[in-house]
């Protein structure tokens, strides 16, 4: 069974991908923190990890950073879940940190479904 972790500090949201992604067979892993995500990932890699771009404390960049930066989870496959809007030098930056892609909130969970799908099997 594939795995996913989302990490995002708005409980609604968590809820909202956990639903649509276990409806469709996939495994869900949840952190409210970047420093939550790193301690989960150390213990229990997933297939996917989705980011909330915009947290408190640590930034899903930053997050995203960290992971590229740890031997164990370097080649983890990343992706940004969020309400910003990157023009063409922020997708060029998420394409140097090794982002796959980014969902934009809101989503229609039919998008999400087909776009983690993707990325698992890519």
């Amino acid at each position: 069974m594939a795995s996913v972790m989302i990490v995002d500090d708005e409980p609604d949201i968590c809820l909202v991908v956990r639903r649509a992604l276990e409806a469709h067979g996939i495994e869900v892993v949840e952190a409210r923190s970047g420093e939550e995500a790193l301690r989960k990932l150390r213990s229990k890699p997933v297939d996917l990890v989705l980011i909330d771009f915009l947290m408190p404390e640590m930034s899903g960049r930053e997050l995203a950073e960290r992971i590229r930066r740890d031997p164990k989870l370097k080649d983890l496959k990343l992706a940004f879940l969020t309400v910003a809007n990157f023009g063409e030098v922020g997708e060029n930056e998420l394409k140097s940190l090794g982002i796959l892609d980014y969902i934009r909130k809101p989503f229609k969970k039919d998008d999400l479904i087909q776009r983690v799908k993707g990325m698992l099997q890519s």
